[in-house]
């Protein structure tokens, strides 16, 4: 078992709109001074403003995306990079990284893009790997469909996988954990230590390795 970890800059994207509007006053005729007769007052109506509401707008739930060993719930291992990244950025916002991995096997990862804390891993134009750290506060918080997150517990895993979570502590990248699942899936992460108040520090699904 294995882990990776990847390190990003955040992009900023911003769009300004301005609007104007312009008006012309209206000019009074002035009464004839030789006139013994006080002219009629004029009278103005002035229309009320009209003021639409905004439209209203609907921010997609958190819940969308599911840490899950056959994707990210909106999205599924295999399934094409462009369709993935069009969902999770209706979700999520637009990615703050989007570069080539040249240091990947070839016909496994070749392209990472990441979304906060999210990494997502594509291989030949398709899906294959996700990877999530600890919060960067840029999302909301990410979790299984057991809600299993970065900081949940080596106990509160063992709640909700039971026999089937497998701890290592002695993996070269520190303790991990993985969860038994039917293949092609696979979820798995790295923990803080092994005993029952150490917590996740990552999450994983798919799978890819990259140098």
């Amino acid at each position: 078992m294995g882990a990776s970890r990847f390190l990003v800059a955040a992009v900023a994207l911003s769009l300004l709109a301005a609007g104007c509007a312009d008006g012309d006053d209206d000019e009074l005729s002035r009464p004839d001074p030789t006139s013994t007769t006080a002219p009629a007052p004029t009278s103005t109506t002035v229309p009320p403003p009209t003021t639409s509401a905004p439209p209203a707008t609907t921010t997609p739930a958190a819940a969308e995306v599911v840490l899950a060993p056959e994707g990210l719930g909106i999205a599924a291992f295999g399934d094409e990079a462009e369709a993935v990244l069009a969902a999770l950025a209706g979700v999520l916002g637009p990615p703050v990284d989007d570069r080539p991995l040249g240091s990947c096997p070839s016909g496994e990862a070749d392209r990472l893009v990441q979304f906060g804390e999210l990494a997502v891993l594509f291989g030949g134009g398709r899906f294959v790997a996700w990877d999530a750290g600890p919060p960067s506060g840029a999302l909301p918080p990410l979790t299984t469909a057991e809600g299993i997150g970065v900081g949940s517990s080596v106990a509160e895993l063992r709640g909700a996988y039971g026999e089937r979570l497998q701890l290592d502590p002695d993996d070269p990248f520190g303790p991990v954990f993985e969860i038994t699942t039917p293949p092609p899936g696979r979820l798995a992460g790295t923990l803080t230590g092994t005993g029952p108040s150490d917590t996740v520090a990552s999450l994983s699904g798919g799978t890819a390795s990259c140098g």
